[in-house]
């Protein structure tokens, strides 16, 4: 169904959002699918990626221009790697469409897994589970 470095649009739920009680992102934006693990195989992982430059203490990634026209994104682009949505994909109903609207070259969601590897080791990863 989806594939890793695909990107959708989809009605994130950011952590302090969810902090606060809300249920639902307020506004869809773009999400870029990073990982679907052996040990949970019907959830999608959800990345938000944002125009807006991300503070000092945020993990996250400069996206270039190539990736960003291959991922139909404006530039300048940030993916956040410190928090994602966790939905299962049969139950994805924030999803604005099903069809990506673009996605990430194999090298550059390679340097995207590992990068996320790294703020997972360092603690500092953390999911929204989307019911």
């Amino acid at each position: 169904m989806f594939e890793p470095g695909d990107l959708l649009r989809y009605y994130y739920l950011w952590a302090r959002q969810a902090d606060a009680g809300e249920e639902s992102g307020r506004n869809a934006r773009p999400v870029c699918v990073v990982v679907r693990t052996p040990t949970t195989p019907a959830a999608l992982f959800l990345f938000p990626l944002t125009s807006q430059k991300p503070g000092p203490t945020r993990a996250s990634i400069a996206i270039s221009e190539i990736e960003c026209r291959r991922g139909g994104l404006d530039f300048p682009s940030w993916l956040i790697l410190d928090e994602y949505n966790r939905v299962r994909t049969d139950e994805a109903y924030d999803l604005v469409t099903t069809k990506p609207v673009g996605s990430f070259s194999p090298a550059f969601v390679r340097k995207i897994a590992g990068l996320i590897k790294e703020a997972a080791d360092q603690r500092r990863l953390r999911g929204v589970v989307r019911k």
